[in-house]
């Protein structure tokens, strides 16, 4: 990774789902509606954002008003529902994928067990489509002060499967739930990873901090989150947990009725 992207460090975003659920059934708030994310990708392009791929975010070769927008957890939906939208705008994006439960449901989380995930054919459509697909480990297991056994089957294995999918090595990680300590990080880097993913806790190019968007966003909130103060406030909130909450419902959110 060039030592650039530690100087001019685009916007990441992170997305999950693409697709129209209540919220009794994404009370975690994971899948943003078609139609929302039509008008966010195509509000970032008509101001002036520049979307990367993940090879150019690699390189460090980008003008400075850059994103690189992420998916994370490999929905069957992003590839019915999601890339026509990418590719009607054009947009690149990554997709982290769980190489254990391919062609499985989302079973870790007891609230919502029943999402399907892409299968095997389904990521490589999705890299046949022009997407980069990197690796979210095995089976979406907190890696945070995980044992070698852990660390190798959602790394080692993990990347060895996606390889034989898409027919290169992974490049890129992102932490299930975003969790990560030293032990994991190195862990990451002498897997071979450039570069892994976190969410709000950042710590050098093996936990690059994103930003998280949801199907609770409305214009204003995903403005708000497309600022380049956003992270910088986000963690200072942290000291005060009813801030976020509040700015929230001052400025509003999404029916999910």
């Amino acid at each position: 990774m060039s030592p650039a992207i530690a100087l001019k460090r685009p916007l990441v975003l992170m997305y999950h789902g693409v697709g129209t659920r209540p919220a009794r059934q994404d009370p975690f708030c994971l899948f943003v509606p078609p139609d929302t994310l039509r008008r966010q990708l195509r509000g970032l392009l008509d101001r002036g954002w520049t979307p990367l791929t993940l090879g150019r975010y690699l390189s460090g070769d980008f003008p400075s008003h850059s994103v690189l927008v992420t998916f994370d957890d490999g929905y069957r939906a992003l590839l019915d529902e999601g890339l026509p939208i990418l590719n009607e705008l054009g947009f690149p994006a990554t997709a982290f994928v769980l190489s254990g439960v391919l062609g499985g449901r989302s079973t870790w989380m007891a609230e919502m067990p029943d999402e399907p995930l892409l299968d095997a054919e389904g990521v490589r459509a999705l890299v046949d489509a022009g997407l980069d697909v990197e690796c979210h480990g095995w089976d979406h297991s907190d890696m945070a002060n995980a044992g070698p056994g852990t660390l190798s089957r959602n790394l080692v294995d993990a990347a060895a499967v996606l390889a034989d999918i898409t027919g290169r090595r992974a490049r890129a990680f992102a932490y299930p739930y975003g969790t990560h300590d030293a032990a994991v990080r190195r862990a990451v880097a002498e897997a071979g990873f450039e570069i892994a993913f976190s969410v709000h806790e950042g710590a050098g190019r093996h936990a690059v901090p994103r930003v998280d968007i949801n199907a609770t966003e409305i214009g204003a909130t995903f403005r708000l989150k497309t600022w380049r103060g956003y992270s910088a406030v986000r963690r200072m909130s942290g000291a005060v947990p009813s801030l976020r909450p509040t700015l929230h419902s001052l400025i509003g959110s999404a029916d999910r009725s």
